[in-house]
């Protein structure tokens, strides 16, 4: 059996996420669940953006929602304008 995967690729939008919207991060592993604010800089075709966010993640949020570089989206929502 072959298993054929799809490279994963910068795309335009995933599921109402885009370059440049403001999101909220979810750690929902912390206790209590943690916030974080940032801007999306590039959305993938596999269901993970780059975010930059505002401020620096502690450790602890960096390994719960960054893998790779990149935030799945689930774990984002969009940042009230």
């Amino acid at each position: 059996m072959s298993l054929n995967f799809a490279p994963v690729v910068k795309v335009s939008s995933k599921n109402g996420f885009m370059a440049n919207h403001r999101v909220v991060g979810q750690d929902v592993e912390a206790s209590p669940p943690q916030l974080y604010t940032g801007r999306i800089h590039s959305v993938w075709s596999d269901g993970t953006a780059m975010v930059y966010w505002d401020y620096s993640l502690n450790p602890s949020a960096e390994r719960h929602l960054v893998q790779s570089g990149r935030v799945r989206l689930h774990h984002l929502c969009h940042a009230a304008s």
